[in-house]
């Protein structure tokens, strides 16, 4: 099976490290879109796309890359990484997918650490900041490894 998994991470790289815990479990070709131009998708029977969260939205440069490409019957998987480790992150993401013809075949989420005062004045934030401080950890990665297990496993 060849996978190909094309990901935003260019904040604290914590979307990479998740990228790169896959790619443990499956041998799989990884892009980070910030410095690709011209993605062929053609050869690959599964596809992830990742980003981290920015402002509670996945990183527009990903959404971009997904509109360029013909997507119709491809199996394809969303991850993110964010402060709060939350998979709903992804739901705009998997529906701009599905609307291209793509079949979602997984969802993974988890923690990533950040600095609130780069982003925002908000306390909130600043909890979540210090909540979020180490991860992806060990068990984040660890359970990255375990998802793309599952996800191969099933197809």
């Amino acid at each position: 099976m060849k996978i190909l998994i094309l990901y935003c991470s260019d904040y604290n790289k914590n979307t990479e490290k998740v990228a790169k815990a896959f790619a443990e479990k499956a041998d799989c070709e990884l892009i980070n879109i910030c410095n690709a131009d011209n993605i062929n998708i053609d050869k690959y029977n599964l596809i992830g796309f990742g980003s981290g969260v920015y402002r509670e939205s996945l990183s527009p440069k990903l959404s971009r890359v997904v509109d360029k490409l013909n997507l119709k019957e491809k199996n394809v998987f969303v991850f993110s990484t964010s402060g709060a480790g939350m998979k709903f992150y992804n739901n705009s993401l998997i529906k701009q997918l599905q609307s291209k013809g793509a079949k979602n075949k997984g969802n993974f989420a988890c923690k990533g650490s950040f600095v609130a005062e780069d982003f925002t004045d908000k306390k909130i934030f600043h909890i979540a900041s210090k909540l979020s401080k180490g991860h992806p950890s060990e068990k984040d990665i660890k359970e990255a490894r375990a998802f793309m297990e599952k996800l191969v496993l099933s197809l």
